[in-house]
């Protein structure tokens, strides 16, 4: 009877630790917070044949919006925007890594 204690009480010590590792290095949402910026947006080909859909090049960076207006939707177009950024990624064509996702909360034209 022993063992079986022993073991079940080894696992335990061992996956309880790293359940708290993984969920303390998820994303907050109390950490997000508002940036007002201007950027530029970008259509990086269709998604259905390896493209990325529409990109918001902000800095240097370059970000996936998950809510960009259709009205926005105009290559190499100049705008200023209230954003969110978010723990998520829009992997897409033969990207390696994804493009971060932000949430558009106040957009306008430059």
């Amino acid at each position: 009877m022993k063992p079986k204690k022993l073991k079940l009480l080894t696992v335990f010590l061992f996956l309880f630790p790293l359940c708290l590792v993984i969920i303390g290095a998820g994303c907050n949402d109390e950490e997000l917070n508002f940036k007002n910026m201007g950027g530029l947006v970008l259509y990086n080909g269709n998604p259905s044949v390896d493209g990325c859909g529409w990109i918001v090049k902000i800095d240097t960076n370059e970000y996936s919006p998950i809510n960009l207006d259709s009205k926005f939707q105009k290559d190499s177009l100049e705008v200023v925007l209230k954003y969110d950024t978010l723990c998520s990624s829009w992997n897409c064509g033969w990207r390696m890594s994804g493009y971060q996702e932000i949430d558009i909360k106040e957009i306008e034209f430059k």
